[in-house]
This record gives structure tokens, C-alpha cells and sequence, in this order.
């Protein structure tokens, strides 16, 4: 009776210990393991001196910057994940020391105008034609098309059928051969106004890129330009040009 009793003791000690062990070991892999590579993934976070601070308009260098893993439930949207997506952006609010970096908080985009740089506004009256789709951060190509002024002043200043045909011919090169009259390329889209100057998005959440449907029409881009193209552009408007605005990216 004693020995079974015994043998009894001994197993119950047995898996006390497997229990103890297995335990312990759980919560090993979990805080080893399952915490820092399952629940987690590592971002880009701001490295600052205690009570300083990167101001805005400011330019991340590598060395403002560092990598940490931080729990999935903690993470942000738009979150950044690489040092090379931001580094030589510019910063859109001022950041603190430890601060996650995501889209919102660096001009990943490119939008913020820098010194030599302007957001100007391309009135409604002085578009030819523009995408329906154009959203925010797309590129356009801009060429110049001749305006019903400008075609009213050469018709003033000719009296013969001919200069007519040569404006026929003109205005035929210009619809075979568009290439011929552009004016700018590339050009970042900052914003994209309805005419009540809301943001024109794909839905009510927000831009997806999808472009089937949007929030509103299309009525005036707000364009990222040098200062000397904004002047040039502002000089071919007085003159009477309108704006064929094409989305290329």
C-alpha cells in the first residue's frame, strides 16, 4: 500500500514538474518569440535629444532616424517600416523624440513645395481639358492650347482668308501633334477641388486609387511648380492659353 501509494506521489510530482516547465516555457516563447516577431513589426521612429524636437519643414537625415519593433496593436496607420522611405523627406509637423513615423506625419509624397517652390491654382476658366479622375499626388503633363481670346485677337489682326487657313492648319498640327505645344511635365498634384473647394477623393474614406466614383467633380488642381514656371505659366494665362491637363502617373 505504501509502495503504490508512493508511486502515486511520484507521478503527481511528474507532471506537476511537466506542467511547471511546460508553462514556463510557454511563456518563454511567448515573450522570446510569438511577442517581438508575431505580434509585432518594426517601424521608423525619430531619434532626438531629451526635450528637443525635429520642426517641421525639416529634412530627416539616416541619423535622425532608427529602427524599433513595436506590438501590431500599437502600430498606426501608414505607418513607415523602412529608413529609405523617408530619409531626405520633409517632416509635415514637428516630432518628438521616439515618434512613430507614418504617411501623414513626413512628406513622403513629395507635396510640401520647398523654398524655390509654390502650390498654385490653376482657375477653372483656364482649362482645356482635365482628367475626371485626377486625384491627389498624381503627375499631369500640361500643354497650351490656344484660347478663344487669342484666337479672337489674331482674327482681328487679319483681314485676308488666308490667315483663317493658316489658323486651320495651326489648330490641325496642334490636335495630330499635341507633343509640340507642352508646356510642363511631371507636375505633382497637390490638390484636387470641387467647386465648393472640397478635396475630390475616390469615396467618402478617403482616396483608394480605384477612380471609378468620387466624392465630387473635378473643377480646380492645385499644381506644385518652381516659382519661375509658375511665373511663365501665369504670363501664357494673360495671353489668352488654356491648359490641357493630362494625368500620366
Amino acid at each position: 500500500m505504501a509502495l503504490q501509494r508512493g508511486r502515486l506521489l511520484k507521478r503527481n510530482y511528474f507532471f506537476a514538474s511537466l506542467i511547471l516547465i511546460t508553462g514556463f516555457g510557454g511563456l518563454l516563447g511567448y515573450d522570446l518569440y510569438f511577442k517581438p516577431y508575431v505580434l509585432s513589426q518594426t517601424v521608423v521612429k525619430v531619434k532626438v535629444g531629451a526635450g528637443e524636437s525635429l520642426p517641421k519643414n525639416y529634412e530627416l537625415k539616416a541619423s535622425d532616424l532608427y529602427l524599433d519593433s513595436v506590438q501590431t496593436k500599437d502600430i498606426p496607420s501608414g505607418v513607415i517600416t523602412e529608413i529609405a522611405q523617408v530619409e531626405h523627406k520633409i517632416t509635415n509637423v514637428n516630432l518628438t523624440n521616439g515618434s512613430i513615423l507614418t504617411a501623414s506625419l513626413v512628406d513622403v509624397s513629395d507635396l510640401e513645395p520647398l523654398q524655390d517652390e509654390g502650390i498654385f491654382p490653376i482657375p477653372k476658366e483656364a482649362i482645356y481639358a482635365i482628367n475626371g479622375s485626377l486625384r491627389s499626388r498624381d503627375k499631369v503633363d500640361i500643354y497650351l492650347v490656344e484660347g478663344e481670346r487669342e484666337k479672337q485677337r489674331e482674327a482681328l489682326g487679319s483681314n485676308t482668308v488666308k490667315k483663317e487657313n493658316e489658323e486651320q492648319v495651326k489648330k490641325q498640327s496642334l490636335l495630330s501633334d499635341p507633343a509640340k505645344e507642352i508646356f510642363l511635365s511631371g507636375v505633382t498634384v497637390n490638390y484636387v477641388r470641387t467647386e465648393d473647394n472640397n478635396d475630390v477623393q475616390d469615396s467618402e474614406k478617403g482616396n483608394n486609387n480605384n477612380r471609378f466614383t468620387s466624392t465630387g467633380k473635378v473643377a480646380t488642381p492645385e499644381l506644385k511648380l518652381k516659382k519661375s514656371e509658375g511665373q511663365r505659366l501665369g504670363q501664357f494665362l494673360e495671353q489668352g492659353k488654356k491648359l490641357w491637363i493630362v494625368r500620366v502617373e
